[in-house]
């Protein structure tokens, strides 16, 4: 009886931490996908990145925050899509006719 227990035990904390797992490793995958993409395409330097983030949200499911170091009040929005491309998805908002470094269009 006492190994039965062990077992269904087991089994349920596999059960809770699976979505967690998940999301953690595809918020670490996509973090490294945006890296790459900024330094690889972008051609920006390492660092000129003060920090990458993941963020789960609703729509995009998953995305991931970025504040370059010149311009560290402003935080930029990327995302995969489908087809396994990085877009920018935005920024944060700032006052009308700032002029955004690392706006893409």
């Amino acid at each position: 009886m006492k190994k039965r227990e062990i077992i269904i035990f087991l089994l349920v904390i596999a059960l809770i931490s699976t979505p967690f797992i998940y999301i953690k490793t595809t918020l670490i995958s996509l973090e490294n996908k945006v890296h790459n993409y900024l330094v690889m395409e972008k051609g920006i330097e390492n660092s000129n990145i003060s920090s990458i983030k993941g963020l789960v949200g609703k729509a995009p499911l998953f995305a991931v925050e970025v504040v370059f170091t010149d311009e560290t009040d402003v935080r930029y929005f990327y995302r995969e899509i489908e087809s396994g491309e990085i877009i920018q998805l935005g920024s944060s908002l700032k006052p009308e006719g700032y002029r955004y470094k690392h706006m893409e269009s």
